[in-house]
């Protein structure tokens, strides 16, 4: 009887692991089916670099993960004052803090120099979300360990030909 009970509380405890839920920094291309997922913990910092389109200068837009589970626009960053004044910001400073919370933010795959997310040290295109003119959604959600386990498998099992399931993974 001890034992058994000492088995269902060890599968309790491995449950409560395996589905706690976690934060993910979420990109969604519902177009073609492409969610990706990176974990983040509140106040982490990630940044978005791109290309202005109008006046073909670097821009970077620094965001944080809020405590109410929102995206945070911390800053806008550029070298080049033409930006600066499109965005609004009556001076030359390279940096402009702020202060805008975002449930969600949506990005258009650019046509010319895709943007890029850095989240700590990875770096990762946005082009590995969709192509060129795509819609890509950004925002906060909760993942598990076990779902992504049940994502990683279904994917494996996919690309072996085994399983013919969509690849969206709502």
């Amino acid at each position: 009887m001890a034992r058994r009970l000492s088995l269902l509380l060890l599968a309790a405890a491995g449950a409560v692991f395996l589905f706690r839920p976690a934060t993910v920094l979420e990109f969604e291309n519902a177009g073609q089916g492409i969610v990706a997922r990176y974990p983040v913990n509140t106040g982490e910092a990630f940044s978005i670099t791109y290309q202005h389109s109008i006046y073909l200068q670097p821009v970077v837009e620094e965001f944080s993960v809020g405590p109410g589970g929102e995206l945070v626009l911390t800053g806008v960053r550029s070298e080049s004052g033409a930006v600066l004044e499109y965005f609004g910001f009556s001076d030359s400073r390279p940096f402009h803090a702020m202060n805008r919370p975002m449930r969600t933010i949506v990005f258009r795959v650019a046509m010319e120099g895709a943007q890029q997310l850095t989240l700590g040290d990875r770096r990762i295109s946005f082009l590995a979300l969709g192509d060129p003119g795509d819609r890509i959604t950004a925002r906060l959600a909760d993942d598990s360990l076990a779902r992504r386990g049940i994502g990683w498998a279904a994917a494996t099992l996919r690309r072996m030909g085994i399983l013919a399931w969509p690849r969206s993974s709502r």
